[in-house]
């Protein structure tokens, strides 16, 4: 709205004020005389506006009860399962692992320490017969020289 429409002046009107107190008499009378014709039929009407609504709350109590224990025991848990089947569908895929490079590793390891423990065996046995490979050596150039070297 622009400043120019706001300056200018309202129309004036002239209201007989006895006019006005007349009517405005006459419309209360009115209202009270509705009141008192009304009153005893809306009396009436709040009675059995309470009746029907104490039989309407009556009525739908169990079947509030009754949808509450359905979607309890059927709703809810089809609503888990698909919010738990999103979730797996939404998750990222996690990078596959390199478990068969450890677990190469873990058996290279054991074949290395099977075959170890055989080969001591296998010497342990052949130095109680005396046919060592180590029988040549002699006593005195064994470990002592390895230990004087710094």
């Amino acid at each position: 709205m622009s400043l120019r429409n706001r300056s200018r002046k309202m129309p004036q009107v002239n209201i007989d004020s006895a006019r006005l107190q007349e009517a405005q008499d006459l419309v209360a009378k009115s209202a009270r005389q509705a009141a008192e014709r009304v009153g005893p039929t809306t009396r009436e009407a709040r009675k059995i506006a309470a009746k029907q609504m104490k039989s309407a709350r009556h009525w739908s109590a169990p079947r509030i009860d009754q949808a509450g224990q359905y979607i309890e025991d059927e709703v809810g848990p089809r609503v888990g399962a698909m919010l738990h089947r999103t979730a797996g569908r939404v998750e990222p895929v996690a990078p596959r692992r390199r478990r068969g490079f450890a677990a190469m590793l873990l058996v290279i390891g054991g074949a290395i320490g099977a075959a170890g423990a055989i080969a001591t065996r296998r010497g342990a046995a052949r130095s109680a017969e005396g046919d060592s490979p180590l029988s040549a050596v002699s006593e005195n150039t064994s470990s002592e020289r390895a230990h004087t070297n710094n």
